[in-house]
């Protein structure tokens, strides 16, 4: 006599054979997830070249070959973990008016280890092509995006006609400082004299912001 459990072709799959599935699809995903935290908390203490998937597969307790299995490349795995939203979120709280210099104080006082900063990130990669330009499509998609449609719509000039170069070059100008005071002029920004900075400089950045002349800015603040 066969067995009365036993499955039959074409026949729905049992409940048991439903929650095993189920049951290792959730244990997959939540091996993805170690794998993503462990990546990530490893490239932002590490540089690029220094993290290596066995490292990151000892660190979660399975094989390398399952993280390839997952993420295809050393390459793509950097890419899944990158994740600027949380500074993204911070600066969609700031009122408009005030963006300019938001974005100069973080560019001047933030930490030179801060994991979310892009210029330590460009650093750590190393040189290698690839990531640098991950590392510039994901903070475009996350930060520059976000910062394009608010010039769009809430700046003096509400035009999507030219938001796109304003939102660029005010991010460009951001970043540049902020390279500049880690490589080069970070004794000049002594505690005496960098909120009269941050006041200047935050202000040349929000004329870009609101696409006016810092002649005009100038008139109407006299």
């Amino acid at each position: 006599m066969s067995d009365q459990t036993e499955s039959i072709p074409g026949e729905p799959a049992s409940t048991l054979d439903v929650e095993a599935h189920t049951s290792a699809r959730r244990r997959a995903e939540q091996t993805r997830v170690s794998i993503l935290e462990c990546a990530k908390a490893a490239f932002n203490q590490r540089p690029y070249g220094e993290v290596s998937l066995k490292d990151i597969a000892n660190e979660v307790g399975v094989s390398a070959p399952l993280i390839i299995k997952y993420y295809g490349t050393k390459e793509n795995l950097y890419e899944a973990q990158l994740d600027f939203t949380e500074a993204a979120d911070r600066l969609s709280r700031v009122d408009f008016a005030d963006m300019g210099t938001h974005l100069a104080r973080l560019a001047v006082t933030s930490a030179d280890d801060s994991p979310n900063s892009l210029v330590r990130k460009l650093a750590d990669a190393g040189g290698n092509r690839h990531i640098v330009d991950t590392l510039g499509k994901v903070f475009r998609q996350q930060v520059v995006a976000p910062v394009l449609e608010r010039v769009a719509t809430e700046s003096l000039r509400e035009s999507s006609r030219d938001a796109e170069m304003r939102a660029e070059a005010a991010m460009s100008m951001v970043i540049g400082l902020a390279l500049m005071r880690r490589l080069v002029t970070q004794e000049y920004f002594h505690e005496a004299d960098v909120d009269a900075f941050i006041e200047y400089y935050g202000g040349l950045v929000q004329c870009v912001l609101d696409g006016a002349d810092t002649a005009d800015t100038a008139d109407t603040a006299s």
